[in-house]
């Protein structure tokens, strides 16, 4: 029971509003931007906002195993769910969006500063707090 209760405790931190909340914006200011138009997105809004939460809960939970296997302190635990995280978002935005080399570029370092903060900013301190 103890076990269950760590992880869902895991769950509910990774996928609370605060850390959501900037994907939530960021993602509805490009389905719903004119100029964005020209990609096809492969998920609705409403979809989005259904999976991004479950996305950030069980890599929380995966971090924590991570974590509990290789004895990583708080930090070095976020810092390598930032990269294990990013890594696997660069390979699924490769299946849903078509984009020229120079904004891959962008969305790349775009990602990469929103996962930094989101794991360890955000979720370190929540984490941390609660």
């Amino acid at each position: 029971m103890v076990n269950i209760m760590k992880y869902l405790r895991e769950f509910i931190i990774g996928s609370s509003f605060p850390v959501v909340f900037l994907f939530f914006y960021y993602t509805y200011q490009h389905i719903t931007s004119k100029g964005d138009s020209k990609y096809k997105y492969k998920y609705s809004y409403l979809q989005y906002t259904m999976v991004a939460p479950l996305w950030f809960g069980i890599w929380n939970i995966i971090s924590l195993k991570i974590a509990e296997k290789y004895r990583l302190s708080v930090r070095q635990r976020f810092l390598v769910v930032s990269f294990l995280s990013i890594l696997s978002i660069y390979l699924i935005a490769h299946q849903v969006y078509n984009k020229t080399q120079e904004e891959w570029s962008v969305y790349y370092r775009n990602q990469f500063i929103r996962y930094m903060v989101t794991w360890n900013i955000i979720i370190y301190y929540i984490n941390k707090y609660i």
